[in-house]
């Protein structure tokens, strides 16, 4: 079944351990993605949250507050289906990635962008033997094939689940070598967000804080963290 989305129906949201995964029952019946496939996910932990988003609604519906069961449909929607494509797509990030690509002016943005983002380069460059080339300006640079394979290759070697965490954190930063150092806990997790918004932080210094600028980028830090825990949680067995 597919639950109606606008008012609750149910009264316990059970998790149930099958041969091969977890699936949510509300009152008995499992819980299917908008595609109608079983949502089925690989770790308990996953299933768990779910069972409490869905327990935690009142008698309207609200999937905004539901970020786990977004994350496992996706999953089973979307990447299951599509995994080479969206490895493919999330590559093209780091052909065109926000460290590589620095202001013209002024003097105190260039400084700002060089002094947080240069130590993630030379992390990729060491850790990873995946040097980086960087450019003033929006011009597009040709960064070499060695790197982008290295990088395209880090996202083979994810499960479905962690590819799903890494394309939220890469889309949302728009940086793929941002991402990578943090789930390589070369960076943590209020490092990397000051790194992907090193602009923005630049421009409320100059121009004072716009209301609807900050609550857009505190949107955007929920659904990063959201995106990395998921990332993480997927990343141990159950």
């Amino acid at each position: 079944m597919t639950p109606s989305l606008k008012k609750r129906f149910w009264k316990k949201a059970k998790v149930i351990h099958l041969k091969d995964g977890f699936v949510i029952e509300l009152d008995g019946r499992t819980i299917q993605t908008p595609s109608k496939a079983l949502l089925k996910v690989d770790f308990r932990t996953i299933a768990e949250e779910i069972a409490k988003e869905w327990m935690a609604q009142d008698e309207i519906v609200d999937p905004n507050s539901m970020p786990t069961t977004r994350m496992a449909n996706s999953v089973i929607d979307k990447i299951t289906v599509n995994q080479i494509a969206v490895i493919d797509m999330l590559s093209e990030y780091a052909g065109s990635d926000l460290l590589c690509y620095r202001a013209v002016t002024p003097q105190s943005l260039i400084d700002e962008q060089n002094n947080t983002w240069d130590s993630i380069l030379e992390w990729s460059d060491h850790a990873l033997s995946a040097p980086m080339l960087t450019t003033s300006g929006v011009m597009h640079i040709i960064q070499s094939n060695k790197s982008l394979n290295i990088y395209k290759n880090k996202l083979k070697e994810m499960n479905l689940y962690q590819l799903a965490g890494m394309h939220d954190m890469i889309t949302i930063s728009g940086s793929f070598i941002l991402s990578m150092a943090l789930v390589s806990n070369h960076i943590n997790l209020n490092e990397a967000w000051l790194a992907a918004t090193v602009d923005e932080r630049w421009q409320e210094k100059q121009w004072g804080i716009d209301d609807d600028a900050t609550e857009a980028l505190s949107k955007k830090r929920t659904d990063f963290e959201f995106a990395y825990k998921f990332w993480k949680v997927s990343s141990f067995p159950n």
